[in-house]
């Protein structure tokens, strides 16, 4: 997203919760956007008013890297490092293929 709105990463939070009962895997999990900004900066807005352009970005990084799973480049960061050995780059490509 922040590739897509050409801002910093540290503008745009994210999350996730559980859809319904929690466990439940056929509820699944709903993927959480804000703006870190008190009062919003209007990033998330922005990004729903152009999401495709946002899942292209988004698969434009998962398909150039040349790296194995993952890595700093594309999808590792400091946010997500107890997730690391989880990412793998091509996965996201595939689910996220425009």
């Amino acid at each position: 997203m922040c590739d897509a709105l050409e801002t910093e990463p540290s503008d745009v939070g994210v999350s996730w919760r559980w859809r319904g009962k929690k466990g439940e895997t056929s509820n699944g999990v709903e993927i959480v956007f804000y703006d870190t900004a008190p009062g919003g900066a209007g990033f998330v807005e922005q990004a729903s008013d152009d999401w495709s352009q946002v899942v292209e970005a988004a698969h434009r990084i998962c398909t150039e890297c040349n790296c194995e799973d993952a890595c700093y480049d594309c999808l590792k960061g400091y946010s997500n490092q107890s997730h690391h050995e989880k990412l793998n780059r091509h996965l996201a490509a595939g689910f996220l293929n425009p």
